[in-house]
């Protein structure tokens, strides 16, 4: 069962700022709403003109007992800019690309409330984390929810996005205390089991468990392309697609988190490497034993991961 929000956003007059509410940022104001029961005034900052309009059209079911639905505005406000979303601002959370959090933070350090906590929801934390700590010190601490999906944008959003979903929080040193606690029970109460790593341990998981698969579906996705299309798009079958999917994702995106990881990446794919030669000389050898190890070790391995439920489309 979902914790309740901090104290802090339980009363009407909270207010979270929403920068980039697309898919993920459009998920948590949904979530907030209809799964955390987050009462308070929600901000959203968005410049493209197209989600804007989405953004600000919005509504949610809110159920009452003894009361007819109400389908109230799912932001308060909507606006291009920063600077009229952050007076009062109780947490503010970037939810745009990794290469434009840098930007945000640095015109976000000359405007924000003193007492304003700061989480961002990249996959690659890095820089970010590091700048993060700088500009705002113990009041930011590093949110990566693990979950999401090949779709985009706010219309794909969805308000149960987190449910049973794992997130890991990133502090960085023991003065981080306060926030992570916050974040803590904000991740809870929109039903997410909550993780805490250092930045340098998350990049270096996330690298092997969602970095380097997403690399690999997007590369074997390209070498089947250019192998011979006409006679293969007729051939995929349930395995194929369910090993695909996350290259239906957004190509632009998935260049900034491979870039912004590309240390540790380049590393998981020496190993990687080794394993396919491994796996190729066990073919050309015709030596199944070999061959039935390395299945099996797979399988194995797959049996230990604890995943959450599939997301429902």
């Amino acid at each position: 069962m979902s914790e309740a929000l901090p104290a802090v956003l339980a009363s009407p007059e909270a207010r979270i700022v929403i920068i980039g509410p697309g898919l993920m940022g459009g998920s948590l104001a949904k979530a907030l709403r209809t799964v955390a029961g987050f009462s308070g005034r929600i901000h959203a900052v968005i410049k493209s003109v197209d989600e804007h309009a989405a953004v600000q059209k919005a509504t949610y079911t809110e159920k009452r007992p003894g009361q007819k639905s109400k389908r109230p505005k799912l932001v308060n406000a909507c606006s291009a800019e920063l600077g009229p979303a952050m007076d009062g601002a109780d947490l503010v959370l970037v939810a745009t690309p990794p290469q434009t959090i840098p930007e945000i933070f640095r015109a976000l350090a000359e405007q924000l409330p003193s007492p304003t906590i700061v989480t961002e929801i990249a996959s690659v934390k890095g820089d970010i984390a590091v700048l993060g700590k700088a500009l705002f010190g113990h009041r930011y601490v590093g949110s990566h929810p693990l979950v999401g999906s090949e779709q985009q944008g706010f219309r794909a959003a969805k308000g149960t996005l987190f449910r049973g979903a794992r997130c890991v929080l990133t502090p960085m040193d023991k003065g981080d205390d306060q926030t992570l606690a916050f974040l803590h029970r904000f991740w809870s109460a929109l039903g997410c089991e909550v993780l805490e790593m250092s930045p340098e341990e998350h990049d270096a998981r996330l690298a092997k468990t969602s970095h380097l698969p997403h690399l690999l579906a997007y590369a074997y996705m390209a070498f089947l392309g250019e192998s011979d299309p006409a006679a293969l798009t007729s051939l995929g079958g349930g395995g194929l697609r369910d090993f695909s999917r996350i290259a239906a994702s957004d190509p632009a995106l998935w260049r900034e988190i491979l870039q912004e990881n590309r240390h540790y990446l380049h590393a998981d794919l020496s190993r990687f490497r080794a394993v396919l030669d491994e796996l190729d000389k066990a073919l050309w050898d015709d030596n199944p034993s070999v061959l039935e190890d390395i299945l099996v070790q797979g399988q194995a391995a797959r049996a230990q991961f604890q995943f959450p439920p599939p997301l429902k489309t």
